[in-house]
């Protein structure tokens, strides 16, 4: 067989394991999730998923290094284009409120997962991985925000920290949603008392 068509076969069928495995994240979280769990919701024998992946660790690190790579594509893209800020600004926080309620109404999500894998994993790989989650972040958050300063909307020069503040803003809701504690209305007021950061 041609190696070429054996590669593509090989990365097919580790894509539609990792697509699968993300489906029993999103639905049971990262601590209740056991190998026999991915093989069943892939359709995959159980010697055919060890050729990929020894562990429900590896798979988890795998689908979210494979999520964070494309996760702010659509953002990126956008600043890119140079958007009016308030638009961009606005599709961003309303893209963040529908996932915080989302979550809020228990809606199937990798965000239980994550903080699971996270408070539960130290090692320097997912250290590193963590530590460029959130730089990616940071950085997506500041490059919208510095095409408000640019575009003369913000004020308030010092993105780096209105950045800091958004990702910590998201970060206690996301916690809050996820233990059902957060409402609607907390959402629109912080988002609105981080607006008036910005002037």
């Amino acid at each position: 067989m041609n190696r070429n068509v054996s590669n593509k076969r090989s990365e097919t069928k580790r894509a539609a394991i990792l697509i699968g495995a993300q489906k029993v994240f999103s639905e049971k979280g990262f601590l209740n999730v056991t190998m026999q769990d991915i093989i069943d919701a892939c359709g995959i024998s159980r010697g055919g998923i060890y050729l990929y992946f020894h562990t429900t660790d590896d798979i988890f690190f795998a689908t979210i290094t494979q999520r964070s790579v494309r996760q702010f594509d659509d953002i990126r893209k956008a600043v890119i284009n140079e958007p009016l800020f308030d638009d961009l600004l606005s599709d961003y926080l309303s893209e963040h409120k529908s996932r915080l309620i989302n979550h809020i109404q228990g809606a199937p999500s990798l965000l239980r997962a994550m903080y699971e894998y996270s408070f539960t994993h130290h090692d320097a790989r997912d250290t590193s991985l963590k530590q460029k989650q959130m730089n990616a972040t940071k950085a997506t958050v500041r490059s919208i925000l510095d095409l408000g300063v640019k575009q003369h909307k913000i004020t308030n020069h010092n993105t780096k920290t209105l950045a800091d503040s958004f990702m910590l803003l998201i970060e206690g809701m996301s916690i809050m949603a996820l233990t059902g504690t957060l409402k609607e209305q907390q959402i629109d007021d912080q988002f609105q008392m981080f607006m008036h950061q910005l002037t």
